[in-house]
């Protein structure tokens, strides 16, 4: 058990890090049609090489609780956006930007970001999946997150500042209590995750425009 535990971990790090870096570093956030493309196909590949556990789960959803989920919150996203990006000053950032999507607001995080946010949390629930398979519990499954998470977003320290790379942290462990939960022992799960880790970057956008 423990060895296939270890390799589903290995390859969604590399499955998270191949995407977040092509989509960010390879075709770059200025290029957000290409990226978009990129996402689409990627979740494409996803749901089809892993269709034996996506189809079992996906089928016992609420598909009419979770469209309006998702459209909900694809709604405050792009309200938000907007009203960020119209009516809020741009601050003087004491670090480079470049990072961090939120702070950037532009095409890339408007329309490209629920996208990369979808393929993250299909990633997630196929590792939730697959190690509550091999026997983990959802408390060994919770530490297992929180550790990986907080150690994936403690670098924004380093990359912005440390009020943003420590509240990335925090909210980071904090869903790490979170999306296991949901996906394990809610219906509807990946729904509520998606609107979740979504309304977590919208907020942290409003705050970064008011408090720097």
């Amino acid at each position: 058990m423990m060895k296939e535990v270890v390799t589903s971990i290995i390859f969604f790090a590399l499955a998270f890090g191949f995407v977040s870096l092509t989509e960010t570093q390879v075709i770059t956030m200025e290029k957000y049609i290409p990226v978009m493309i990129f996402l689409i196909l990627v979740s494409i590949i996803t749901l089809l090489l892993f269709k034996d556990v996506t189809i079992n789960y996906f089928k016992n959803l609420n598909w009419k609780r979770s469209l309006i989920l998702i459209s909900s919150s694809l709604l405050v996203h792009f309200l938000v956006s907007y009203v960020v990006i119209n009516f809020f000053p741009r601050p003087e950032w004491p670090f480079s930007s470049k990072g961090a999507s939120f702070l950037l607001m532009n095409n890339y995080y408007v329309w490209a970001k629920p996208l990369d946010v979808f393929v993250q949390q299909l990633f997630i629930l196929l590792l939730v999946l697959r190690l509550s398979k091999f026997g983990l519990s959802l408390k060994n499954i919770t530490i297992l997150f929180m550790f990986g998470f907080g150690l994936i977003h403690i670098f924004q320290i380093f990359k912005t500042d440390l009020i943003i790379g420590l509240t990335f942290t925090v909210g980071a462990i904090v869903s790490s209590f979170i999306y296991p939960y949901m996906i394990l022992k809610k219906n509807n799960g990946f729904a509520y995750n998606f609107m979740i880790h979504l309304l977590m970057y919208n907020i942290a956008s409003i705050l970064a425009y008011t408090l720097y």
